[in-house]
């Protein structure tokens, strides 16, 4: 039986870079897309689910879990991939409305669907969540990618140190930006099943570290 695997991130170049790669080994492939005229390369897969997500609908999580257990049955994995904002204004030049919709859409959004996988992992008895983030650089008025970004870390940090038994979670970071390796290395230590990666952010540096030690940050 195919693992399933659900990665939210469609839109930015790794989250694209993971399902071009999990596709191809033949995993079943759950994309959530935040419109539904959004297009995925290799659309036409047999092995590849797009469903429709509304970011800011509580509802809207709850019916893309819905739908993945009643076509897949189960989730073996979810990859959530930090957003890549491209709004530049500093604070002072945002309206209002921007930043209440950036912070509900990526924010409050993201942690619904979170929310309802983790629900789907209570009832399984298992599953595994990563979390991946590229540390790339910022010009000094890129306020709300910032902001997005420093959330998005927070909330994962918090998610790791929460843990149990019965999930396996981590956090992949990386600040080189050929996202296909990055891609491959995420894919191999999740599927290592290494119970050293419970909790722990690992860092991508270069592709042979997936076959040396654990490339695992120590928090501070």
């Amino acid at each position: 039986m195919s693992k399933t695997v659900l990665i939210i991130g469609s839109e930015t170049l790794l989250g694209r870079k993971l399902i071009e790669v999990y596709l191809n080994s033949a995993y079943k492939v759950i994309a959530p897309v935040m419109t539904t005229r959004e297009t995925l390369k290799g659309s036409d897969r047999t092995n590849l689910m797009i469903v429709p997500w509304n970011r800011s609908s509580l509802v809207s999580a709850k019916t893309v879990m819905r739908e993945v257990v009643r076509n897949l049955q189960t989730l073996d994995t979810a990859i959530v991939v930090n957003p890549e904002l491209s709004e530049g204004a500093s604070l002072e030049d945002l309206e209002t409305e921007q930043i209440d919709d950036a912070l509900y859409s990526y924010c409050n959004g993201t942690l619904y669907l979170i929310k309802e996988i983790l629900n789907c992992y209570s009832s399984q008895g298992k599953g595994t969540i990563a979390f991946a983030e590229t540390e790339k650089g910022l010009g000094k008025e890129n306020f709300l990618p910032s902001l997005i970004r420093g959330a998005f870390h927070n909330m994962a940090e918090a998610l790791l140190l929460s843990g149990n038994d019965s999930t396996i979670r981590c956090g992949f970071t990386s600040r080189l930006t050929e996202m296909e390796d990055y891609a491959q290395f995420i894919k191999g230590i999740l599927e290592s099943e290494e119970e050293k990666i419970r909790g722990e952010w690992l860092l991508y540096s270069d592709r042979k570290n997936l076959f040396q030690s654990l490339p695992v940050i120590k928090r501070k």
